[in-house]
């Protein structure tokens, strides 16, 4: 990948992860609910949602898509339902909260949960599907695909959705 190509890739990557969308809403509530510390472990969940969701969208989904946008539908309801549940767990946890004391909600906390949920929200996140439909064929050449290029292309926005999801 070219130096220019890269540093649009670059201002790209900055451009969807700072853009509020679910996986900004989902990082932040983790850090208010549990801390800096346990919020990593959703944050490593959001990113690893986003690297599958790319790595879907490099190899065929993309493809797929193109080729029968029912799948995208169907792909834009399940995101849709997630996010309403977990919008609807949230909403109930905190009328829990309301009778719990600090230390019983962080002896709550359950590590494997949230890097679930965070996996969850970014493989379902249709803003970022969308984004990337867009954008792979822009600084990929998806008829012939090179690892390095896809190595690049997939550490760039995991480092700068990174940096900006631990603030």
């Amino acid at each position: 990948m070219e130096l220019s190509v890269w540093f649009g890739l670059l201002a790209s990557a900055l451009f969807i992860s700072i853009s509020p969308g679910p996986g900004a809403i989902f990082s932040i509530s983790q850090g208010t609910q549990n801390g800096f510390k346990r919020a990593l472990i959703a944050v490593v969940g959001l990113q690893l949602g986003l690297i599958s969701q790319i790595v879907f969208l490099l190899f065929g989904l993309g493809i797929l898509i193109d080729q029968f946008p029912s799948v995208f539908i169907v792909i834009k309801i399940l995101g849709m339902a997630y996010l309403v549940i977990l919008g609807l767990m949230q909403w109930l946890k905190k009328i829990e909260q309301i009778a719990t004391t600090h230390n019983q909600l962080m002896s709550t906390f359950n590590p494997l949960k949230a890097l679930f949920q965070g996996f969850f929200v970014n493989l379902t996140n249709i803003k970022g599907t969308v984004f990337f439909l867009a954008l792979i064929p822009l600084f990929v050449d998806l008829t012939a695909l090179k690892f390095s290029t896809c190595l690049i292309f997939i550490s760039t926005l995991i480092v700068i959705d990174l940096m900006v999801m631990t603030g």
